[in-house]
Protein backbone atom coordinates (compact mmCIF):
# COMPACT_ATOMS: atom_id res chain seq x y z
CA UNK A 1 0.00 0.00 0.00
CA UNK A 2 1.38 3.40 -1.01
CA UNK A 3 0.46 6.54 0.93
CA UNK A 4 0.37 9.90 -0.72
CA UNK A 5 -0.09 13.01 1.43
CA UNK A 6 -1.93 15.77 -0.39
CA UNK A 7 -2.89 19.21 0.92
CA UNK A 8 -6.51 19.83 0.02
CA UNK A 9 -7.15 23.31 1.37
CA UNK A 10 -5.88 25.89 3.79
CA UNK A 11 -8.31 27.85 5.90
CA UNK A 12 -7.88 30.80 8.17
CA UNK A 13 -10.94 29.70 10.10
CA UNK A 14 -9.94 28.96 13.72
CA UNK A 15 -6.31 28.84 12.59
CA UNK A 16 -6.77 25.29 11.29
CA UNK A 17 -5.01 23.75 8.32
CA UNK A 18 -6.90 20.89 6.71
CA UNK A 19 -4.81 18.04 5.37
CA UNK A 20 -5.86 14.71 3.93
CA UNK A 21 -4.20 11.43 3.16
CA UNK A 22 -5.01 9.85 -0.15
CA UNK A 23 -4.76 6.06 0.09
CA UNK A 24 -4.10 4.34 -3.21
CA UNK A 25 -4.77 0.65 -3.63
CA UNK A 26 -3.83 -0.20 -7.20
CA UNK A 27 -6.08 1.91 -9.43
CA UNK A 28 -8.58 2.62 -6.66
CA UNK A 29 -8.38 5.57 -4.28
CA UNK A 30 -10.32 7.25 -1.56
CA UNK A 31 -9.73 10.35 0.53
CA UNK A 32 -9.93 10.29 4.32
CA UNK A 33 -9.47 13.18 6.74
CA UNK A 34 -6.34 13.24 8.86
CA UNK A 35 -5.92 15.06 12.15
CA UNK A 36 -6.01 18.83 11.87
CA UNK A 37 -2.78 20.76 12.35
CA UNK A 38 -2.39 24.23 13.74
CA UNK A 39 -0.09 26.39 11.57
CA UNK A 40 1.96 27.08 14.70
CA UNK A 41 3.15 23.47 14.52
CA UNK A 42 4.82 24.16 11.16
CA UNK A 43 8.12 25.88 10.64
CA UNK A 44 8.48 28.81 8.25
CA UNK A 45 9.78 26.64 5.40
CA UNK A 46 6.97 24.11 5.91
CA UNK A 47 4.35 26.87 5.88
CA UNK A 48 5.81 28.20 2.64
CA UNK A 49 5.69 24.71 1.13
CA UNK A 50 2.06 24.28 2.17
CA UNK A 51 1.15 27.68 0.71
CA UNK A 52 2.86 26.75 -2.57
CA UNK A 53 0.95 23.45 -2.71
CA UNK A 54 -2.38 25.14 -2.01
CA UNK A 55 -1.69 27.71 -4.72
CA UNK A 56 -0.74 24.99 -7.22
CA UNK A 57 -3.87 22.96 -6.46
CA UNK A 58 -6.11 26.03 -6.77
CA UNK A 59 -4.63 26.78 -10.19
CA UNK A 60 -5.12 23.15 -11.24
CA UNK A 61 -8.73 23.21 -10.13
CA UNK A 62 -9.44 26.39 -12.07
CA UNK A 63 -7.78 24.91 -15.16
CA UNK A 64 -9.71 21.65 -14.88
CA UNK A 65 -13.14 23.29 -14.77
CA UNK A 66 -14.92 23.55 -18.12
CA UNK A 67 -15.12 27.09 -19.48
CA UNK A 68 -18.21 27.66 -21.62
CA UNK A 69 -18.62 30.14 -24.49
CA UNK A 70 -21.26 32.04 -22.51
CA UNK A 71 -23.26 31.88 -19.31
CA UNK A 72 -26.42 30.65 -21.02
CA UNK A 73 -24.70 27.49 -22.20
CA UNK A 74 -23.12 27.13 -18.76
CA UNK A 75 -26.54 27.39 -17.14
CA UNK A 76 -27.98 24.52 -19.20
CA UNK A 77 -24.95 22.20 -19.14
CA UNK A 78 -24.00 22.90 -15.53
CA UNK A 79 -20.62 22.84 -13.83
CA UNK A 80 -18.34 20.16 -15.32
CA UNK A 81 -14.75 19.02 -14.97
CA UNK A 82 -12.77 18.56 -18.15
CA UNK A 83 -12.56 14.95 -19.25
CA UNK A 84 -9.76 12.95 -17.59
CA UNK A 85 -9.19 15.63 -14.96
CA UNK A 86 -6.93 14.57 -12.09
CA UNK A 87 -9.68 15.86 -9.78
CA UNK A 88 -11.99 13.02 -10.83
CA UNK A 89 -11.34 9.94 -8.68
CA UNK A 90 -13.72 7.83 -10.81
CA UNK A 91 -11.97 7.37 -14.20
CA UNK A 92 -14.56 4.86 -15.47
CA UNK A 93 -17.04 7.73 -15.55
CA UNK A 94 -14.95 9.61 -18.13
CA UNK A 95 -13.83 6.65 -20.23
CA UNK A 96 -17.39 5.34 -20.56
CA UNK A 97 -18.81 8.76 -21.33
CA UNK A 98 -16.34 9.26 -24.17
CA UNK A 99 -16.42 5.74 -25.62
CA UNK A 100 -20.18 5.34 -25.77
CA UNK A 101 -20.83 8.97 -26.62
CA UNK A 102 -18.80 8.35 -29.77
CA UNK A 103 -20.64 5.10 -30.52
CA UNK A 104 -24.10 6.61 -30.05
CA UNK A 105 -23.12 9.66 -32.06
CA UNK A 106 -22.13 7.50 -35.02
CA UNK A 107 -25.26 5.35 -34.75
CA UNK A 108 -27.73 8.23 -34.52
CA UNK A 109 -29.60 9.18 -37.71
CA UNK A 110 -29.57 12.60 -39.32
CA UNK A 111 -33.11 11.86 -40.51
CA UNK A 112 -35.21 9.82 -38.05
CA UNK A 113 -37.98 7.42 -39.12
CA UNK A 114 -41.33 9.06 -39.73
CA UNK A 115 -44.51 9.15 -41.77
CA UNK A 116 -43.72 11.12 -44.90
CA UNK A 117 -45.38 14.39 -45.72
CA UNK A 118 -47.63 14.36 -48.79
CA UNK A 119 -48.38 11.39 -51.07
CA UNK A 120 -46.33 9.21 -53.40
CA UNK A 121 -46.69 7.53 -56.80
CA UNK A 122 -44.92 4.30 -57.87
CA UNK A 123 -45.08 2.48 -61.19
CA UNK A 124 -44.57 -1.23 -61.96
CA UNK A 125 -40.99 -2.01 -63.09
CA UNK A 126 -39.81 1.53 -62.40
CA UNK A 127 -37.21 2.57 -59.82
CA UNK A 128 -38.50 6.15 -59.69
CA UNK A 129 -40.94 7.26 -56.99
CA UNK A 130 -42.51 10.69 -57.31
CA UNK A 131 -44.18 12.76 -54.67
CA UNK A 132 -47.01 15.25 -54.31
CA UNK A 133 -46.37 17.78 -51.55
CA UNK A 134 -43.49 15.62 -50.30
CA UNK A 135 -40.20 16.61 -48.60
CA UNK A 136 -37.95 13.73 -49.60
CA UNK A 137 -34.70 15.66 -49.05
CA UNK A 138 -35.43 16.28 -45.38
CA UNK A 139 -37.41 13.10 -44.61
CA UNK A 140 -35.60 10.28 -46.43
CA UNK A 141 -31.92 9.37 -45.96
CA UNK A 142 -30.57 6.53 -48.11
CA UNK A 143 -27.17 6.79 -46.41
CA UNK A 144 -28.26 6.62 -42.78
CA UNK A 145 -26.64 4.23 -40.30
CA UNK A 146 -27.58 0.55 -40.46
CA UNK A 147 -29.55 -1.41 -39.51
CA UNK A 148 -32.37 0.94 -38.59
CA UNK A 149 -32.01 4.04 -40.72
CA UNK A 150 -30.26 3.14 -43.99
CA UNK A 151 -32.83 4.02 -46.63
CA UNK A 152 -35.86 1.99 -45.63
CA UNK A 153 -39.13 3.02 -47.27
CA UNK A 154 -42.61 1.53 -46.93
CA UNK A 155 -45.33 2.42 -49.44
CA UNK A 156 -48.93 1.48 -48.77
CA UNK A 157 -51.57 0.52 -51.30
CA UNK A 158 -54.22 1.10 -48.64
CA UNK A 159 -54.15 -2.49 -47.41
CA UNK A 160 -50.52 -3.64 -47.42
CA UNK A 161 -47.22 -1.92 -46.66
CA UNK A 162 -44.53 -2.80 -49.22
CA UNK A 163 -40.98 -2.29 -47.98
CA UNK A 164 -38.18 -1.23 -50.33
CA UNK A 165 -34.80 0.53 -50.12
CA UNK A 166 -33.96 4.00 -51.42
CA UNK A 167 -30.77 4.40 -53.43
CA UNK A 168 -30.79 8.19 -53.86
CA UNK A 169 -32.92 11.31 -53.49
CA UNK A 170 -33.04 13.71 -56.42
CA UNK A 171 -35.40 16.36 -55.04
CA UNK A 172 -38.24 16.86 -52.60
CA UNK A 173 -40.57 15.18 -55.09
CA UNK A 174 -38.39 12.48 -56.69
CA UNK A 175 -36.30 9.59 -55.39
CA UNK A 176 -34.80 6.42 -56.84
CA UNK A 177 -35.18 2.93 -55.39
CA UNK A 178 -32.34 0.40 -55.23
CA UNK A 179 -34.48 -2.03 -57.27
CA UNK A 180 -37.56 -1.75 -59.46
CA UNK A 181 -41.01 -1.52 -57.95
CA UNK A 182 -42.45 -5.02 -58.49
CA UNK A 183 -45.91 -4.47 -57.05
CA UNK A 184 -49.08 -2.89 -58.34
CA UNK A 185 -49.14 0.80 -59.25
CA UNK A 186 -49.53 3.33 -56.41
CA UNK A 187 -51.37 6.59 -56.89
CA UNK A 188 -51.42 9.16 -54.09
CA UNK A 189 -50.28 6.52 -51.60
CA UNK A 190 -48.99 7.05 -48.07
CA UNK A 191 -45.41 6.22 -47.21
CA UNK A 192 -43.15 6.05 -44.18
CA UNK A 193 -39.58 5.11 -43.32
CA UNK A 194 -40.47 2.61 -40.58
CA UNK A 195 -38.58 -0.68 -40.39
CA UNK A 196 -38.67 -3.66 -38.03
CA UNK A 197 -35.27 -5.24 -37.44
CA UNK A 198 -35.76 -8.91 -36.61
CA UNK A 199 -32.26 -9.36 -35.21
CA UNK A 200 -32.96 -6.79 -32.51
CA UNK A 201 -36.72 -7.36 -32.33
CA UNK A 202 -37.39 -3.64 -32.53
CA UNK A 203 -38.99 -1.02 -34.74
CA UNK A 204 -36.69 1.79 -35.74
CA UNK A 205 -39.07 4.47 -34.45
CA UNK A 206 -39.11 2.82 -31.00
CA UNK A 207 -35.34 2.52 -31.07
CA UNK A 208 -35.00 6.17 -32.06
CA UNK A 209 -37.35 7.60 -29.45
CA UNK A 210 -35.89 5.42 -26.70
CA UNK A 211 -32.37 6.55 -27.58
CA UNK A 212 -33.38 10.23 -27.43
CA UNK A 213 -35.49 9.81 -24.27
CA UNK A 214 -33.13 11.53 -21.81
CA UNK A 215 -31.84 14.09 -24.33
CA UNK A 216 -28.91 12.75 -26.33
CA UNK A 217 -28.17 16.16 -27.87
CA UNK A 218 -27.73 17.65 -24.39
CA UNK A 219 -25.29 14.91 -23.42
CA UNK A 220 -23.30 15.22 -26.64
CA UNK A 221 -22.96 18.98 -26.07
CA UNK A 222 -21.67 18.21 -22.57
CA UNK A 223 -19.27 15.68 -24.12
CA UNK A 224 -18.01 18.38 -26.47
CA UNK A 225 -17.40 20.93 -23.74
CA UNK A 226 -15.73 18.34 -21.50
CA UNK A 227 -13.41 16.97 -24.20
CA UNK A 228 -13.08 19.73 -26.81
CA UNK A 229 -13.52 17.05 -29.50
CA UNK A 230 -15.39 18.65 -32.45
CA UNK A 231 -16.88 15.25 -33.36
CA UNK A 232 -19.13 15.56 -30.31
CA UNK A 233 -20.27 19.01 -31.43
CA UNK A 234 -21.24 17.54 -34.78
CA UNK A 235 -23.11 14.70 -33.06
CA UNK A 236 -24.97 17.17 -30.83
CA UNK A 237 -26.04 19.29 -33.79
CA UNK A 238 -27.06 16.24 -35.80
CA UNK A 239 -29.18 14.86 -32.97
CA UNK A 240 -30.90 18.14 -32.17
CA UNK A 241 -31.70 18.79 -35.83
CA UNK A 242 -32.96 15.24 -36.26
CA UNK A 243 -35.37 15.64 -33.36
CA UNK A 244 -36.51 18.95 -34.83
CA UNK A 245 -37.33 17.21 -38.12
CA UNK A 246 -38.88 14.12 -36.52
CA UNK A 247 -42.59 13.47 -36.51
CA UNK A 248 -42.62 14.47 -32.84
CA UNK A 249 -41.84 18.12 -33.63
CA UNK A 250 -42.06 18.19 -37.45
CA UNK A 251 -40.06 21.38 -37.92
CA UNK A 252 -41.98 23.24 -35.23
CA UNK A 253 -45.53 22.32 -36.25
CA UNK A 254 -46.61 19.61 -33.73
CA UNK A 255 -48.68 21.26 -31.01
CA UNK A 256 -51.04 18.41 -30.13
CA UNK A 257 -52.12 14.94 -31.20
CA UNK A 258 -50.66 11.45 -30.85
CA UNK A 259 -47.12 12.52 -31.76
CA UNK A 260 -47.07 15.37 -29.23
CA UNK A 261 -44.53 14.44 -26.57
CA UNK A 262 -45.07 14.55 -22.79
CA UNK A 263 -42.57 16.56 -20.72
CA UNK A 264 -40.37 13.53 -19.95
CA UNK A 265 -39.68 12.96 -23.67
CA UNK A 266 -39.41 16.52 -24.98
CA UNK A 267 -35.58 16.70 -24.74
CA UNK A 268 -35.77 20.49 -24.95
CA UNK A 269 -32.45 21.23 -23.23
CA UNK A 270 -30.56 19.94 -26.26
CA UNK A 271 -32.79 21.99 -28.56
CA UNK A 272 -32.13 25.12 -26.50
CA UNK A 273 -28.40 24.53 -26.82
CA UNK A 274 -28.86 24.09 -30.57
CA UNK A 275 -30.89 27.30 -30.73
CA UNK A 276 -27.93 29.04 -29.07
CA UNK A 277 -25.69 27.29 -31.59
CA UNK A 278 -26.89 28.62 -34.92
CA UNK A 279 -30.59 27.66 -35.01
CA UNK A 280 -32.52 30.70 -33.71
CA UNK A 281 -35.60 29.54 -35.60
CA UNK A 282 -36.15 27.03 -32.78
CA UNK A 283 -36.92 29.70 -30.17
CA UNK A 284 -40.49 30.48 -31.18
CA UNK A 285 -41.61 26.86 -30.96
CA UNK A 286 -39.65 26.24 -27.78
CA UNK A 287 -41.22 29.22 -26.03
CA UNK A 288 -44.77 28.37 -27.06
CA UNK A 289 -44.35 24.69 -26.12
CA UNK A 290 -42.59 25.34 -22.81
CA UNK A 291 -45.15 27.95 -21.83
CA UNK A 292 -48.14 25.76 -22.65
CA UNK A 293 -46.58 22.67 -21.05
CA UNK A 294 -45.85 24.59 -17.85
CA UNK A 295 -49.35 26.06 -17.72
CA UNK A 296 -50.99 22.68 -18.36
CA UNK A 297 -48.92 20.53 -16.03
CA UNK A 298 -48.17 22.98 -13.23
CA UNK A 299 -49.80 26.39 -13.18
CA UNK A 300 -53.40 25.17 -13.41
CA UNK A 301 -52.65 22.55 -10.72
CA UNK A 302 -50.85 24.88 -8.30
CA UNK A 303 -53.34 24.43 -5.47
CA UNK A 304 -54.07 20.73 -5.83
CA UNK A 305 -53.47 18.43 -2.91
CA UNK A 306 -51.23 16.09 -4.90
CA UNK A 307 -48.79 16.16 -7.77
CA UNK A 308 -50.56 16.35 -11.13
CA UNK A 309 -49.12 13.05 -12.38
CA UNK A 310 -45.67 12.20 -11.05
CA UNK A 311 -42.70 14.35 -10.12
CA UNK A 312 -40.85 13.35 -13.30
CA UNK A 313 -43.43 14.90 -15.64
CA UNK A 314 -44.01 17.87 -13.35
CA UNK A 315 -40.27 18.27 -12.83
CA UNK A 316 -39.44 18.38 -16.55
CA UNK A 317 -42.20 20.95 -17.12
CA UNK A 318 -40.61 23.09 -14.39
CA UNK A 319 -37.07 22.48 -15.66
CA UNK A 320 -37.67 23.77 -19.17
CA UNK A 321 -39.52 26.83 -17.89
CA UNK A 322 -36.60 27.64 -15.56
CA UNK A 323 -34.12 27.21 -18.42
CA UNK A 324 -36.06 29.52 -20.73
CA UNK A 325 -36.35 32.05 -17.92
CA UNK A 326 -32.58 32.37 -18.25
CA UNK A 327 -31.79 31.74 -21.94
CA UNK A 328 -34.72 33.01 -24.07
CA UNK A 329 -33.36 35.87 -26.22
CA UNK A 330 -34.75 39.39 -26.08
CA UNK A 331 -35.48 39.15 -29.82
CA UNK A 332 -36.22 36.14 -32.01
CA UNK A 333 -38.06 35.31 -35.21
CA UNK A 334 -41.63 34.05 -35.37
CA UNK A 335 -41.69 30.63 -37.03
CA UNK A 336 -45.26 29.60 -36.36
CA UNK A 337 -46.23 26.52 -38.35
CA UNK A 338 -42.54 26.03 -39.03
CA UNK A 339 -42.33 28.99 -41.41
CA UNK A 340 -40.94 32.45 -40.76
CA UNK A 341 -43.76 34.98 -40.54
CA UNK A 342 -42.20 37.77 -42.54
CA UNK A 343 -45.08 40.18 -41.97
CA UNK A 344 -44.62 40.30 -38.20
CA UNK A 345 -41.07 38.97 -38.39
CA UNK A 346 -39.38 39.50 -35.04
CA UNK A 347 -40.72 39.51 -31.49
CA UNK A 348 -38.99 41.86 -29.08
CA UNK A 349 -40.63 40.87 -25.79
CA UNK A 350 -38.19 38.15 -24.76
CA UNK A 351 -37.25 39.97 -21.54
CA UNK A 352 -40.80 40.24 -20.14
CA UNK A 353 -41.44 36.63 -21.16
CA UNK A 354 -38.37 35.56 -19.20
CA UNK A 355 -39.52 37.59 -16.21
CA UNK A 356 -42.98 36.00 -16.32
CA UNK A 357 -41.50 32.51 -16.53
CA UNK A 358 -39.19 33.24 -13.62
CA UNK A 359 -42.01 34.57 -11.45
CA UNK A 360 -44.21 31.58 -12.26
CA UNK A 361 -41.48 29.00 -11.61
CA UNK A 362 -40.60 30.70 -8.32
CA UNK A 363 -44.23 30.49 -7.27
CA UNK A 364 -44.57 26.85 -8.31
CA UNK A 365 -41.30 25.91 -6.60
CA UNK A 366 -42.53 27.20 -3.26
CA UNK A 367 -46.30 26.74 -3.40
CA UNK A 368 -46.52 23.49 -5.36
CA UNK A 369 -43.32 21.44 -5.01
CA UNK A 370 -42.35 22.93 -1.67
CA UNK A 371 -45.84 22.57 -0.24
CA UNK A 372 -46.14 18.95 -1.36
CA UNK A 373 -42.79 17.77 -0.01
CA UNK A 374 -43.38 15.59 3.04
CA UNK A 375 -41.81 16.20 6.43
CA UNK A 376 -39.45 13.26 5.82
CA UNK A 377 -38.14 14.91 2.63
CA UNK A 378 -40.06 12.70 0.20
CA UNK A 379 -42.70 13.37 -2.43
CA UNK A 380 -45.49 10.84 -2.97
CA UNK A 381 -48.01 10.23 -5.72
CA UNK A 382 -50.47 7.68 -7.05
CA UNK A 383 -50.05 5.67 -10.27
CA UNK A 384 -53.57 4.56 -11.06
CA UNK A 385 -52.77 2.29 -14.02
CA UNK A 386 -50.22 0.42 -11.88
CA UNK A 387 -52.47 0.39 -8.78
CA UNK A 388 -49.74 2.16 -6.78
CA UNK A 389 -50.74 4.65 -4.08
CA UNK A 390 -48.93 7.20 -1.93
CA UNK A 391 -45.58 6.04 -3.29
CA UNK A 392 -42.32 7.64 -4.41
CA UNK A 393 -40.00 6.52 -7.20
CA UNK A 394 -36.67 7.87 -5.93
CA UNK A 395 -34.92 8.23 -9.28
CA UNK A 396 -37.61 10.70 -10.35
CA UNK A 397 -36.73 13.01 -7.46
CA UNK A 398 -33.35 13.67 -9.07
CA UNK A 399 -35.09 14.83 -12.24
CA UNK A 400 -37.08 17.44 -10.32
CA UNK A 401 -33.89 18.41 -8.44
CA UNK A 402 -32.39 19.57 -11.75
CA UNK A 403 -34.92 22.39 -11.87
CA UNK A 404 -34.56 23.14 -8.16
CA UNK A 405 -30.79 23.54 -8.50
CA UNK A 406 -31.06 25.82 -11.56
CA UNK A 407 -33.77 27.97 -9.98
CA UNK A 408 -31.73 28.27 -6.79
CA UNK A 409 -28.94 29.72 -8.98
CA UNK A 410 -31.28 32.00 -10.91
CA UNK A 411 -33.67 33.47 -8.34
CA UNK A 412 -32.80 36.56 -6.32
CA UNK A 413 -35.68 36.13 -3.86
CA UNK A 414 -34.46 35.11 -0.42
CA UNK A 415 -37.65 33.20 0.43
CA UNK A 416 -37.46 31.18 -2.78
CA UNK A 417 -33.77 30.41 -2.23
CA UNK A 418 -34.53 29.28 1.30
CA UNK A 419 -37.35 27.01 0.17
CA UNK A 420 -35.23 25.45 -2.57
CA UNK A 421 -32.28 24.95 -0.24
CA UNK A 422 -34.58 23.22 2.20
CA UNK A 423 -36.13 21.04 -0.51
CA UNK A 424 -32.74 19.98 -1.91
CA UNK A 425 -31.09 19.20 1.41
CA UNK A 426 -34.09 17.37 2.88
CA UNK A 427 -34.52 15.37 -0.33
CA UNK A 428 -30.87 14.31 -0.30
CA UNK A 429 -30.99 13.24 3.34
CA UNK A 430 -34.20 11.31 2.68
CA UNK A 431 -32.86 9.59 -0.43
CA UNK A 432 -29.72 8.43 1.33
CA UNK A 433 -31.42 7.48 4.59
CA UNK A 434 -34.60 5.85 3.27
CA UNK A 435 -34.34 5.02 -0.42
CA UNK A 436 -30.69 3.99 -0.88
CA UNK A 437 -29.94 0.31 -0.35
CA UNK A 438 -26.37 1.05 0.64
CA UNK A 439 -25.88 -1.54 3.36
CA UNK A 440 -28.38 -4.15 2.15
CA UNK A 441 -26.61 -7.40 1.35
CA UNK A 442 -27.63 -9.12 -1.89
CA UNK A 443 -29.40 -12.22 -0.67
CA UNK A 444 -28.10 -14.71 -3.20
CA UNK A 445 -24.72 -12.97 -3.72
CA UNK A 446 -23.73 -11.98 -0.18
CA UNK A 447 -20.32 -10.76 -1.33
CA UNK A 448 -22.15 -7.70 -2.73
CA UNK A 449 -24.36 -4.94 -1.40
CA UNK A 450 -27.11 -3.54 -3.64
CA UNK A 451 -25.88 0.08 -3.33
CA UNK A 452 -28.74 1.46 -5.43
CA UNK A 453 -32.10 3.14 -5.03
CA UNK A 454 -35.34 1.29 -4.44
CA UNK A 455 -37.65 1.43 -7.44
CA UNK A 456 -40.65 2.16 -5.19
CA UNK A 457 -40.54 3.59 -1.70
CA UNK A 458 -42.91 4.75 0.99
CA UNK A 459 -46.42 3.61 0.05
CA UNK A 460 -47.93 0.55 -1.50
CA UNK A 461 -50.68 -0.78 -3.69
CA UNK A 462 -54.42 -0.40 -3.63
CA UNK A 463 -54.58 -3.91 -2.18
CA UNK A 464 -51.83 -3.27 0.39
CA UNK A 465 -51.22 0.47 0.94
CA UNK A 466 -48.11 -0.22 3.06
CA UNK A 467 -46.47 -2.76 0.74
CA UNK A 468 -43.59 -0.41 -0.14
CA UNK A 469 -43.33 1.40 3.20
CA UNK A 470 -39.74 0.22 3.56
CA UNK A 471 -38.93 0.08 -0.12
CA UNK A 472 -39.47 -2.31 -3.02
CA UNK A 473 -36.84 -3.43 -5.48
CA UNK A 474 -35.08 -6.46 -6.87
CA UNK A 475 -34.99 -9.11 -4.10
CA UNK A 476 -32.32 -11.35 -5.66
CA UNK A 477 -30.15 -11.71 -8.75
CA UNK A 478 -30.91 -15.28 -9.89
CA UNK A 479 -27.16 -15.53 -10.38
CA UNK A 480 -26.95 -12.50 -12.67
CA UNK A 481 -24.67 -9.71 -11.40
CA UNK A 482 -26.24 -7.48 -14.02
CA UNK A 483 -29.26 -7.22 -11.74
CA UNK A 484 -27.06 -5.38 -9.23
CA UNK A 485 -25.89 -3.00 -11.96
CA UNK A 486 -29.52 -2.45 -12.91
CA UNK A 487 -30.39 -1.43 -9.36
CA UNK A 488 -27.37 0.88 -9.24
CA UNK A 489 -28.53 2.50 -12.46
CA UNK A 490 -31.40 4.01 -10.46
CA UNK A 491 -28.77 6.26 -8.84
CA UNK A 492 -28.12 7.98 -12.17
CA UNK A 493 -30.41 10.97 -11.76
CA UNK A 494 -29.65 11.87 -8.14
CA UNK A 495 -25.85 12.29 -8.02
CA UNK A 496 -25.85 15.97 -8.91
CA UNK A 497 -28.20 16.91 -6.06
CA UNK A 498 -25.74 15.71 -3.42
CA UNK A 499 -22.96 17.77 -4.97
CA UNK A 500 -25.08 20.89 -4.99
CA UNK A 501 -26.26 20.29 -1.42
CA UNK A 502 -22.59 20.21 -0.43
CA UNK A 503 -21.88 23.46 -2.29
CA UNK A 504 -24.70 25.44 -0.70
CA UNK A 505 -24.27 24.08 2.85
CA UNK A 506 -20.54 23.19 3.07
CA UNK A 507 -21.76 20.19 5.06
CA UNK A 508 -19.35 17.35 4.30
CA UNK A 509 -22.06 14.82 5.16
CA UNK A 510 -23.46 15.43 1.66
CA UNK A 511 -20.01 14.75 0.19
CA UNK A 512 -19.81 11.48 2.12
CA UNK A 513 -23.27 10.45 0.90
CA UNK A 514 -22.54 11.57 -2.63
CA UNK A 515 -19.21 9.76 -2.88
CA UNK A 516 -20.79 6.53 -1.68
CA UNK A 517 -23.59 6.69 -4.27
CA UNK A 518 -21.32 7.94 -7.06
CA UNK A 519 -18.73 5.28 -6.27
CA UNK A 520 -21.41 2.58 -6.43
CA UNK A 521 -22.34 3.81 -9.90
CA UNK A 522 -18.92 4.43 -11.39
CA UNK A 523 -16.37 2.40 -9.45
CA UNK A 524 -14.63 2.64 -6.10
CA UNK A 525 -12.64 0.33 -3.84
CA UNK A 526 -15.73 -1.52 -2.60
CA UNK A 527 -16.43 -3.82 -5.56
CA UNK A 528 -16.15 -4.09 -9.34
CA UNK A 529 -19.79 -3.50 -10.29
CA UNK A 530 -21.08 -0.29 -11.86
CA UNK A 531 -24.26 0.98 -13.50
CA UNK A 532 -25.65 0.43 -17.01
CA UNK A 533 -24.33 3.54 -18.77
CA UNK A 534 -23.03 1.43 -21.66
CA UNK A 535 -26.22 -0.54 -22.41
CA UNK A 536 -28.06 1.84 -24.76
CA UNK A 537 -28.97 5.43 -25.53
CA UNK A 538 -31.58 5.75 -22.81
CA UNK A 539 -29.30 4.36 -20.10
CA UNK A 540 -26.36 6.43 -21.32
CA UNK A 541 -28.29 9.70 -21.40
CA UNK A 542 -29.91 9.01 -18.03
CA UNK A 543 -26.42 8.61 -16.60
CA UNK A 544 -24.67 11.58 -18.16
CA UNK A 545 -27.31 14.32 -18.44
CA UNK A 546 -26.54 15.61 -14.92
CA UNK A 547 -24.13 13.31 -13.07
CA UNK A 548 -20.98 15.13 -14.23
CA UNK A 549 -21.99 18.17 -12.21
CA UNK A 550 -21.30 16.19 -9.06
CA UNK A 551 -17.62 15.91 -9.97
CA UNK A 552 -17.30 19.69 -10.23
CA UNK A 553 -19.42 20.51 -7.21
CA UNK A 554 -17.57 18.06 -4.96
CA UNK A 555 -14.51 20.29 -5.48
CA UNK A 556 -16.48 23.31 -4.37
CA UNK A 557 -13.58 25.76 -4.02
CA UNK A 558 -13.34 26.22 -7.79
CA UNK A 559 -16.84 27.57 -8.37
CA UNK A 560 -18.21 30.71 -9.91
CA UNK A 561 -21.80 31.60 -10.74
CA UNK A 562 -21.20 31.69 -14.49
CA UNK A 563 -19.92 28.12 -14.58
CA UNK A 564 -22.87 26.40 -12.95
CA UNK A 565 -22.24 27.37 -9.34
CA UNK A 566 -24.67 29.28 -7.13
CA UNK A 567 -24.53 33.05 -6.95
CA UNK A 568 -22.42 34.13 -4.03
Amino acid sequence: MRLKIQVIAASALSGILLISIQIRLGAQSETRPRRVLDPAELGTSQQAEVNDRVSTIAKSEATDLVTYPNNKIAFICGAQLKANSRLNPYPWFDSTQIKYGQALGREAPSVPPRTLTGAVNARLNSRVVTGIGTRFRSEVDPNGPAPFYNGWLRISDGATDREVKVASVQSDTELTLSSTWSFGPINNGKADTYHHDSSQASWNYDHYLRSAYYDTALVEYINYYRTGDPAFLNYARKMADALWGSQYIDFGTVLQGTNHLPPRSEAFAGLMLRALDGKPEYWDYLYREVRSTFDHWLKRNRNKATLYYDIREDGFAQLYAVMLARVLPDRYGLYQNGTLKTATGIVTDGAPKRAALLADTEDIAVNFFGRLQRADGSWRWDISDEHVVNTEQPFMIGLYMESAVLLHQLTTKAAVKASLRDQITRACRHLYRDAYRGTEVVRDMPEYRWRGMFYYWGGGTTANPLAYAHGQGEPATQGDRGMISQVRHLNSTVHHAFGYAYVITKDRAFLTMGDEIFGASFGDATDTLRNLAYVGGKEYDMTYRSSGRYLAWRVASIGSAGAGFPNK
